[in-house]
């Protein structure tokens, strides 16, 4: 009896662990911007700005980008960057995902400055548009 416990315990904690990332689609991410630009209080001026890829550091614009880092399962508040779900959602079609992951790795620190989430994910964020531009623009147009 003590066996077949310990047996579904570990079956349990094995499909826990197993759980995979979701890929979110063009549409998901049109709805997390919409989300997020009203709880950021995003104005057209900002809308239009990012539109064009351009991201200035300012509250509103830190706080928008990690709404939708958090809405796609890309960044917790206490332990960063997802750095797995990261390369699973910007790796759609790669076969070799190795680059991109250390791409991702270089720029997803682990806030050795102590900054408040926003301005961590959002120095993730600059990071990685600065590195993989062309990446960007691609999800980027698929999106919009």
């Amino acid at each position: 009896m003590k066996n077949a416990i310990a047996i579904l315990l570990c079956a349990l904690l094995g499909l826990a662990s197993a759980v995979e990332y979701k890929l979110r689609t063009p549409e998901d991410l049109q709805a997390a911007r919409k989300e997020c630009g009203a709880s950021s209080k995003v104005t057209e001026a900002l809308i239009a700005k990012y539109k064009a890829l351009e991201y200035p550091d300012d509250e509103i614009t830190r706080n928008y980008i990690k709404c939708i880092f958090i809405k796609f399962d890309l960044f917790e508040d206490t332990k960063g960057f997802k750095v797995d779900n990261l390369v699973s959602q910007l790796g759609q079609g790669k076969e070799d995902k190795t680059a991109l992951k250390a791409d991702i790795e270089k720029c997803a620190d682990k806030n050795e400055q102590k900054s408040p989430a926003n301005v961590w994910v959002y120095r993730g964020f600059k990071c990685f548009l600065t590195k993989n531009l062309p990446l960007v623009q691609a999800a980027v147009q698929k999106n919009n």
